[in-house]
């Protein structure tokens, strides 16, 4: 199946995060209660980012179809989402709002 991207909005900036684990592997919580969320880093020590937009495509409907939320990514398994994160961060989708 051919997907192609009918129309994109609102991308912005993600950095992936994951849950702080004691050495028990128990989840490490602030003073408040909540999980303390640490970034996902590359092999070279670099944020993993993703970007949050709102899409639409082809395989879905035309232009009338409601937005999607979809997270584009560099290491996507799917070409889709790889070409879409190369185009925004091309630019050809406007500025990329910071996180």
């Amino acid at each position: 199946m051919s997907i192609t991207l009918v129309a994109v909005r609102n991308p912005k900036w993600k950095t992936i995060k994951t849950e702080r684990l004691d050495s028990d592997g128990n989840v490490v919580n602030d003073s408040d209660g909540n999980p303390i969320m640490d970034a996902v880093n590359d092999s070279g020590g670099n944020p993993i980012k993703v970007i949050d937009c709102e899409c639409q495509w082809s395989h879905l409907g035309d232009n009338t179809q409601d937005w999607l939320l979809f997270s584009a990514d560099a290491r996507d398994t799917e070409q889709h989402g790889k070409d879409l994160y190369a185009a925004l961060v091309n630019g050809d989708h406007g500025a990329i709002a910071d996180e």
